[in-house]
């Protein structure tokens, strides 16, 4: 039994391995012919994000926010929702956690792990709340998850850059930004002066329990077998209802990642900060194969592509577009299946299926 857990473990990781190894190759050749330095851009973009501790630190904490919007997908596609609003899911979790943080920070008498929790909660229940609304949607119109978490997120992406650089910005500074949340109230840094706080460990915490959920719980159990035959799902008596408990899992998470970018070294809600995580996540999402357990290395390989293109961009003449250019060609490889073709068989296949397709 162990042995065919491993098996099968292997064989949903070999392809992607080869994916990420193929993108890898392509990022050395990139390097090599597109800089007039092949050498430093080389060097800079491998070993740059290794080479102390303070760029190491810095990778953890950018592939935090990554690794919560990845696993609030994971849960959406178990579940057979695809929910393309967590960019905007994570941008209404930035406000909310600006919200949350700038009331709590005149509070005299407030443990301040309260405050951050609170803040961070309201961030999640910020990004639920959007997630549910195309659930809803669904459920009461038909209209597919897919179309209405894009639009819905789209929509409160522009409402939250309005409302932050508008009548929430902060009067006293020069940035498009709603005030500073207090000290206090940010997540610790845990190897100052690195920018690696508290976000990273939690975000490791929420993977194990994403994992536990999917696949150790019996509502996850019935999540994933409402993904995989919804039609039987249905027969048996699953309430219909596991849908939206599963997008507004997934919302909560998303907003999680974008209270990770307001009480990390911001400080402060800005516009437009969420900068992608919510589409990087979806991507990291899509590489794990849906995996919790797939995620944190596919979040963590993201973040290293980033801090690897920024640094050659500073020390070599590389393109600052590298890192994204490599992360679509990994996405690529991976989800149009050109690493190979798939060695299980198709289910109903027989063996004269196999010497008619020989046939023909």
């Amino acid at each position: 039994m162990i042995t065919k857990s491993w098996s099968a473990l292997a064989e949903r990781a070999l392809p992607r391995i080869a994916a990420l190894g193929a993108a890898i190759a392509l990022a050395a050749a990139y390097a090599f012919f597109a800089s007039s330095d092949p050498r430093e851009a080389l060097a800079a973009f491998f070993v740059g994000p290794f080479s102390s501790l303070y760029s190491f630190y810095s990778l953890l904490e950018s592939s935090a926010p990554l690794l919560a919007c990845a696993l609030g997908a994971c849960i959406a596609f178990r579940a057979g929702a695809f929910n393309l609003g967590g960019e905007g899911q994570a941008s209404v979790g930035t406000l909310a956690a600006g919200l949350a943080g700038g009331a709590l920070g005149g509070m005299a008498g407030l443990p301040p792990f309260v405050g951050t929790a609170v803040a961070i909660l309201a961030a999640a229940a910020a990004g639920s709340a959007l997630a549910l609304l195309s659930a809803i949607a669904e459920r009461r119109t038909g209209a597919q998850v897919m179309l209405t978490s894009f639009l819905l997120a789209q929509a409160a992406t522009i409402a939250v850059d309005w409302a932050v650089g508008g009548p929430l910005r902060d009067p006293l500074s020069n940035l498009l930004a709603m005030p500073a949340i207090a000290p206090s109230l940010r997540l610790s840094l845990l190897a100052p002066p690195s920018p690696l706080n508290l976000a990273f460990p939690i975000s490791l915490v929420l993977a194990v329990c994403a994992v536990f959920f999917t696949k150790g719980s019996r509502t996850g159990s019935e999540i994933r077998l409402l993904g995989k035959n919804p039609e039987f799902a249905r027969a048996i008596g699953l309430s219909p209802r596991l849908g939206a408990w599963a997008m507004g899992l997934s919302g909560a998470l998303a907003g999680v990642a974008g209270s990770f970018l307001v009480l990390g070294q911001a400080g402060r809600t800005i516009v437009g900060m969420t900068s992608g995580v919510g589409w990087n996540g979806l991507a990291v999402a899509l590489i794990a194969g849906s995996d919790g357990l797939g995620a944190l290395p596919a979040a963590l390989f993201f973040a290293w592509l980033d801090s690897g293109s920024r640094q050659a961009s500073i020390l070599a003449d590389l393109s600052p577009d590298a890192g994204s250019v490599l992360k679509a060609v990994a996405l690529f490889l991976i989800t149009a299946k050109l690493v190979g073709p798939d060695p299980r068989p198709r289910m109903g296949r027989g063996k004269s299926g196999s010497k008619a397709e020989a046939g023909s």
